[in-house]
């Protein structure tokens, strides 16, 4: 009963969130398709202009809802077995791992510092590194050639916290806002989300799913992604 609860819950609160998503394209379709039945005497050339656009939104709507109704099958078919304890050095060891090709071909060393005895009781952990190697994937895109980054993870009494640091890129040089409109979600092999702030947001709606909140921050010193984590027990 609880778990159909918490389901429903969570698919009202996306809903919710993908609907300003679903906006932009639909006001374009129905603004243009307007413009065109109210305008008989419109030239042939505006005429296929707005046709055009009519299209090109429609055909993002499509690729959006496919994507949609990916991600709803693989939360539906959501392992139900009892979560396993790993350690977090582990794990993001794990996510260094995945994403070592993609940086050494950029020249970007990854630095951890993360010590062995912690553990994220509230998420999964092939979930989890899911997530560290999405975070690490958007941090070795926005770094420079031979960029540096670092993960760390703390932990402090009532809640553990995840550093992805690139200290080449300061705040004065990437915003924020830019970094969020061109985050890119890969939930699977061939599904990848980034459509205007789309990766972001459903990247901490799983985050949140895992029970955990995600936040990218600027600093002089770096940008920063930061998910922290309830402790549900000592470790």
């Amino acid at each position: 009963m609880n778990a159909t609860v918490s389901e429903d819950l969570w698919r009202s609160e996306f809903l919710t969130r993908i609907s300003h998503e679903m906006r932009t394209p639909l006001t374009t379709i129905i603004g243009y398709s307007e413009v065109m039945l109210s305008d008989p005497k419109l030239p042939p050339e505006a005429k296929q202009e707005y046709v055009g656009i009519i299209r090109d939104a429609g055909r993002r709507l499509s690729e959006f809802l496919d994507k949609y109704l990916e991600s709803e099958v693989i939360q539906r078919n959501r392992r139900l077995i009892e979560k396993r304890r790993e350690d977090l050095s582990l794990l993001t060891q794990r996510a260094v791992e995945g994403i070592a090709e993609r940086a050494s071909e950029k020249g970007v060393t990854i630095e951890q510092h993360c010590e062995p005895g912690i553990f994220v009781d509230s998420a999964d952990p092939e979930r989890l590194v899911q997530i560290l190697e999405n975070l690490l994937a958007n941090a070795v895109v926005i770094a420079p050639a031979g960029g540096h980054i670092e993960i760390t993870a703390v932990q402090h009494a009532r809640s553990i916290q995840i550093d992805i640091v690139n200290r080449d890129r300061g705040f004065l040089s990437v915003s924020v806002n830019a970094v969020s409109k061109t985050f890119r979600w890969v939930q699977s092999p061939g599904i990848e989300i980034h459509h205007e702030g789309l990766g972001l947001a459903f990247a901490k709606h799983v985050v949140e799913l895992e029970g955990g909140l995600l936040n990218i921050q600027g600093y002089e010193q770096g940008l920063t992604f930061t998910l922290q984590f309830q402790r549900t027990s000592n470790n």
